[in-house]
């Protein structure tokens, strides 16, 4: 009988299946959508957006707030979240929701992520089969002769934000191949001026393409770096800010992009 009670406590823990769950990003929203746990996920917060289907999910939130009333009335038993920081969460917590954290900084912790929301959704098998085809695109990505391209990649214009050493997108320039200008500094997102950039002397610069005139901004840095002195790439920066399964093809462009086999949008 003690044997059989150690069994069952053995196997409890991966008994329980979300059936209701809260996507509190956009990444792990996609990362739910890839895995097959589509018709689980009953609410979203703002930027849920991809596949298309996710945008036709109620919204309870942002990333800064939780509308506790909205998401409860959705009778969620799973939330992903961001952090537990995120105004809102604590209340869901202590109204019996369970709250998993998906922050993921490198292309192994999203593997790591997708594989424990397989688990948590009965989707285990679906998670590893998607898992196995992007650890094969990124070790194809890793095979391939790295350029060392020198790399500024401008998170932002007004101020002027850059990709520091920790996080996944200095991660992922170094596994296209590339080397961050910046990555020395220990900020995800540093401020930087344009003295600190002429200094770090890019090779190429990498603009997404959010919200900003991706021409303007190479007439601003070819000013101060001097015309055909640097090349640019402007990338949708849905495949290089979500740390979800479509980073993989972020990452393929911007290794096109660092050994000069593309230019331009992407």
């Amino acid at each position: 009988m003690k044997y059989l009670l150690l069994l069952l406590l053995l196997w409890a823990p991966n008994a329980w299946s979300a059936e209701r769950i809260l996507a509190l990003s956009p990444h792990a929203c996609e990362m739910l959508y890839a895995i097959g746990a589509a018709r689980q996920v009953v609410g979203a917060v703002s930027w849920c957006d991809y596949p298309q289907a996710a945008a036709k999910l109620p919204r309870v939130g942002s990333y800064e707030h939780i509308n506790v009333e909205a998401a409860l009335r959705l009778k969620p038993d799973l939330a992903i979240v961001v952090n537990r920081h995120v105004s809102g969460i604590d209340t869901l917590e202590k109204m019996g929701v369970r709250i998993v954290v998906s922050n993921p900084d490198s292309f192994e912790s999203i593997f790591s992520d997708m594989l424990k929301l397989g688990q948590l959704t009965s989707h285990p098998h679906e998670a590893e089969n998607i898992v196995t085809g992007l650890r094969a695109r990124l070790d194809k990505v890793r095979a391939q002769p790295r350029s060392g391209t020198a790399v500024f990649y401008e998170v932002w214009s007004d101020p002027l934000l850059t990709a520091g050493g920790p996080g996944f997108i200095s991660d992922m320039i170094h596994q296209a191949g590339g080397r961050n200008v910046f990555a020395n500094l220990a900020v995800e997102t540093p401020h930087v001026n344009v003295e600190a950039v002429i200094r770090a002397r890019p090779e190429l610069i990498v603009i997404p393409l959010e919200k900003r005139d991706i021409s303007v901004r190479r007439a601003f840095w070819e000013k101060w770096l001097g015309k055909n002195s640097v090349r640019f790439v402007a990338i949708n920066p849905d495949l290089l800010h979500r740390p979800g399964p479509r980073l993989l093809d972020g990452l393929e462009l911007l290794q096109k992009a660092l050994n000069g086999t593309t230019d331009g949008h992407r």
